[in-house]
């Protein structure tokens, strides 16, 4: 009986610890204003003069987006640059490499 009780009162205590949890990835990103959509049409990404912001390193682009730069998501404002480039069976942001 001694023993359960133990027990009881082990997971009683480590039931009431306050372990921090990441935030969820699918709603969170580096840069707050790309996890809410942008008018006029509604998206996430968005054109800002002469590229586009917000928009996710590895997926596909648009028709209005091809050969375009952009800026990712997943990281600091304006510091991983990317363009949409035909790869593999269809157009899809890549990293632009530093020279």
């Amino acid at each position: 009986m001694r023993t359960i009780l133990t027990a009881a009162l082990a997971a009683a205590a480590l039931l009431t610890l306050s372990i921090p949890t990441p935030a969820s990835a699918d709603t969170t990103t580096a840069r707050p204003y790309c996890n809410k959509k942008h008018p006029p049409k509604n998206r996430y990404y968005f054109k800002h003069k002469n590229h586009w912001d917000c928009v996710g390193e590895h997926l596909n682009c648009s028709k209005e987006q091809r050969g375009a730069y952009g800026y990712s998501m997943d990281h600091a404002p304006h510091t991983r640059k990317l363009k949409c480039v035909y790869w593999t069976d269809a157009y899809r942001w890549k990293p632009v490499r530093k020279s």
